[in-house]
């Protein structure tokens, strides 16, 4: 189901019941106005029959059929209708026709009596009684017949504008409605960013919401944020001293076989049941298997001598991509290409050390590769693999754990090289592995494999 934003939910639920308020007001709006309109219309026609009743009634016991005949014409032009006068159901003057005098009065068919009047199919016709001083003459009607058809175009043409003004209110209602509910909503979208403020880590002014529900709920994110930050920043730090406490015991495991070597070498040198060669050879490796420890122990140190690091959950292809754009800062001559599983790949991580580890092994890679170096990340299992390949000549596997241990010459200089130390420790450091292997270039691959901390 597709979701939608909280006002067109609101604005969709309420449109049915608005257009049918709205509709069903300007239906009664204008329904009403149209039957004030048609009983205004009718009821004139009546009362000016009514206020004429008692001078009809005089002409008519004068039996002044002329003056009546007049009176009728002048009450049907202004009425626009034909009016009838009858005394005993017989015709006693009428501004239709001289011919239907003293006949039989025949009252057009009506289906509905509406407001005390008739409606027919084509006629709406209006009785009134003829008075005397408050006495009805016996039998006298004075019958006024209009036309149907224009009194319903007036009374059609009031609805239909009646109504349309009606729905152009509703429709100016409705807008109106709309701003309201978005103003309403307001505190809605404040609150949404302020807690995405808080996720991305932004800065933004905080303001209190006016809405005491909302507030309530911004201020429990805000402290269950700090909490959790404050969880992250203890956790970070116990994870950092175990990986540093973990460094310290993989350095003395290192240094237990070179120093035991050195004291069996010191031991045979000075044992005087040995042949005078076995003691000249054992006391020429006293030296170099000092040396040996004392390159291990200086790489250790340098490594070691930092403070343990906060492991954070970043994305590590922002990192990666950092440490091949500072190699081909350096190096544009050698083409490095990346290849990502995905562009997001968060793990528990420092970038500034990580970062470090990557560009050892892209510069050692760069160094050593003919034309190409490689890197690609992927997740396998609950691991994610860092791979630095190259199309170079590749090491020789037997030297590898020398390298890594800080004991290695560097081949650029006469001095010791500590770029695989260095990044072997940061890797560890992070709970992961360093592992080499031949790359499918033709060069050295070094694995860089951090698993779940």
């Amino acid at each position: 189901m597709k979701s939608m934003s909280l006002f067109k939910h609101v604005n969709s639920s309420l449109n049915p019941y608005r257009w049918a308020i709205s509709v069903l007001a300007a239906v009664l709006i204008s329904g009403l106005f149209a039957g004030i309109s048609l009983e205004s219309r009718l009821d004139t026609d009546k009362k000016m029959a009514e206020s004429l009743a008692p001078y009809l009634a005089t002409l008519i016991e004068s039996s002044d059929r002329p003056e009546l005949l007049r009176v009728l014409q002048s009450i049907a032009e202004a009425t626009k209708s034909d009016v009838v006068l009858t005394q005993d159901e017989t015709v006693f003057a009428s501004s239709r026709s001289l011919e239907e005098l003293d006949r039989k009065f025949i009252k057009p068919k009506t289906f509905v009596r509406f407001f005390d009047i008739d409606f027919g199919n084509n006629e709406i016709v209006t009785t009134t009684n003829i008075k005397k001083s408050g006495q009805s003459l016996e039998d006298s009607k004075v019958y006024i017949i209009s036309p149907l058809l224009p009194s319903m175009e007036s009374t059609l043409g009031i609805f239909l504008g009646a109504f349309v003004a009606s729905i152009l209110i509703s429709l100016f209602s409705a807008r109106q409605m709309r701003k309201a509910i978005k103003k309403a909503l307001r505190p809605m979208d404040q609150l949404h960013a302020e807690i995405e403020g808080m996720i991305t880590d932004g800065h933004l002014e905080s303001e209190p919401i006016q809405i005491r529900e909302l507030e309530e709920i911004r201020n429990t994110v805000r402290s269950t944020k700090t909490a959790l930050d404050n969880a992250k920043d203890q956790l970070a730090e116990t994870k950092a001293k175990k990986l540093s406490s973990d460094a310290y015991k993989r350095l003395i495991h290192d240094l237990h076989n070179p120093v035991s070597a050195l004291r069996q070498m010191a031991s045979l040198a000075h044992d005087e049941t040995q042949d005078l060669e076995t003691q000249t050879e054992a006391a020429n490796s006293i030296p170099r298997l000092a040396d040996q420890i004392l390159s291990q122990v200086t790489s250790a140190k340098k490594n070691l001598e930092q403070d343990p690091i906060a492991l954070r959950d970043l994305n590590i292809v922002d990192c990666i991509k950092d440490g091949i754009r500072q190699v081909q800062t350096l190096e544009n001559s050698k083409s490095i290409s990346a290849s990502f599983q995905d562009e997001q790949i968060t793990v528990p991580h420092d970038p500034l050390l990580l970062k470090r580890a990557i560009v050892n092994l892209l510069e050692n890679g760069v160094e050593a590769a003919n034309s190409r170096v490689r890197v690609s990340v992927l997740r396998k299992d609950n691991n994610t693999i860092i791979k630095v390949c190259d199309d170079g000549a590749g090491m020789d596997e037997t030297k590898v754990p020398v390298y890594l241990q800080g004991r290695g010459q560097s081949g650029k200089a006469n001095r010791q090289a500590f770029g695989l130390s260095s990044t072997n420790h940061i890797v560890r450091s992070h709970g992961g592995k360093l592992i080499y292997r031949k790359s499918d270039l033709g060069g050295s691959s070094f694995e860089i494999r951090l698993g779940v901390i």
